[in-house]
């Protein structure tokens, strides 16, 4: 194909994972360097603030810079409903202070941060109100941080239902690119769950210390691997038309001092994919055979 064949937007579905989630703001970079349209986005977790802030017009590295920022200490309060170990007021407030009190018809883009009614266990893709509650509520994970009532619903992190939303972003448009951070697993990551920083670490030590560390490690890796198996169903229900999967397994899920590491690790994978990308931003509208040849990721990608 030529060089100055017209190139068609392209629509994001971008998978949960805490800090891994960074390496999809890195995709967003690579894909604008290359020039290569971005259309809708779709989130999960924190893939769901990614896709809002981007939306919202911060650039990739500005939210890359907002994901290294946030350190749990500073947002925690006790849920006063006691559902969750934290509350939402300071998270709220910390969202509050990056969009205001902006809402979905403000976004430059349209996006989708995705969440689950925790009363009926049903997805609920968010497209309108404000961000910041958009925000809280696509990344409180049940039982760690306290939901976003609205109306009857309860929303919170729907990563347990559905972890990467290809279904959805299918329906935003016609040539889907989903971000999957969770396939890869590695030995690191445990230790590295938790920022090691200030007062966290001396808990990862005493946890350590008391024995619970491989309690912790374990569960964790049990939640993980049900989500793994959710999102290779997804992807084999609703196949995207590329798939990356940045190699972002050491990356622990609220390792803030790891940002950086996962930016690079999703720059990489991006790049390594960008002849398939350049090819589906060239495919005519409703070119459903191209995934077949093109989701194969190359062996840098992953």
């Amino acid at each position: 194909m030529s060089s100055g064949a017209t190139r068609l937007p392209l629509t994001l579905a971008l998978g949960g994972g805490g800090m891994k989630c960074v390496a999809e703001a890195a995709v967003l970079a690579v894909l604008e360097e290359a020039g290569l349209p971005i259309g809708p986005l779709v989130g999960v977790s924190g893939g769901g603030i990614v896709a809002v802030l981007y939306a919202a017009g911060f650039t990739p590295l500005q939210i890359r810079d907002e994901f290294q920022r946030i350190h749990l200490l500073e947002v925690w309060e006790p849920d006063p409903e006691r559902q969750a170990l934290f509350g939402a007021s300071r998270i709220r407030a910390r969202f509050r202070e990056l969009v205001g009190e902006k809402t979905f018809a403000d976004l430059r883009r349209p996006a989708v941060a995705m969440a689950m009614n925790f009363h009926t266990a049903q997805p609920v893709p968010i497209t309108s109100g404000t961000l910041a509650d958009a925000l809280t509520a696509t990344m409180a994970i049940p039982g760690l941080f306290q939901g976003v009532a609205r109306g009857e619903e309860l929303l919170v992190d729907c990563g347990v239902i559905n972890p990467l939303p290809v279904d959805v972003a299918r329906q935003l448009g016609p040539r889907v690119v989903a971000v999957d951070v969770l396939h890869h697993d590695s030995l690191e990551e445990a230790d590295n769950i938790i920022e090691p920083r200030g007062p966290l670490r001396y808990a990862a030590g005493l946890t350590r210390q008391l024995g619970v560390s491989l309690i912790i490690r374990n569960g964790y890796q049990a939640i993980k691997i049900g989500m793994q198996r959710l999102t290779e169903w997804n992807l084999a229900t609703y196949p995207p038309d590329v798939l990356l999967r940045p190699a972002v397994g050491p990356v622990g899920l609220f390792g803030s001092h790891q940002a950086e590491q996962a930016y690079l690790m999703g720059e990489a994978a991006t790049r390594a994919a960008l002849p398939q990308l350049e090819a589906l931003a060239q495919a005519p509208s409703g070119w459903r055979g191209l995934w077949q040849r093109l989701r194969r990721p190359s062996p840098a990608a992953g």
